[in-house]
């Protein structure tokens, strides 16, 4: 993962899934974020290339056209791309470790993320309850 606009190292994510019925697993770990912070994380629709220009990767994942939610929302209550929010330590670091059973690593299925940009935002994710959008780093 790099950091918005640059060729900066912030850390990795990795995704697996073993049978597509268990959900997808994303571990990993990431730094440089702001310290003490609760920031949304997504899959966004195009792929951004070599530049890391976060703008490039368009809206969140929504292949089905549904409202923004929370990663806890059932299918048709949130994007597919809406994975809620990471938390930060004092660092500036944070471990992920969930698994979701929305999206997935099938390449026969809508949900598919494989070579899609994932992105953590410098704000938090109230699951669109507010329209505030958030700014992308």
């Amino acid at each position: 993962m790099f950091l918005a606009g640059t060729n900066d190292f912030i850390g990795t994510i990795n995704f697996y899934e073993e049978q597509e019925a268990w959900g997808v697993v994303i571990t990993g770990f990431v730094n440089r974020l702001r310290p003490m912070a609760t920031l949304g994380f997504h899959i966004h629709s195009q792929p951004i290339g070599d530049n890391h220009n976060c703008t490039a990767g368009g809206s969140h994942f929504n292949p089905y056209n549904v409202s923004h939610g929370m990663q806890t929302d059932e299918l048709l209550n949130r994007h597919v791309g809406d994975l809620g929010n990471i938390e930060t330590s004092a660092d500036g670091g944070a471990y992920l470790g969930l698994v979701d059973r929305v999206i997935s690593l099938n390449f026969n299925n809508t949900r598919n993320v494989i070579g899609l940009p994932l992105m953590i935002h410098n704000l938090t994710d109230d699951g669109g309850h507010t329209g505030n959008r958030v700014e992308r780093i």
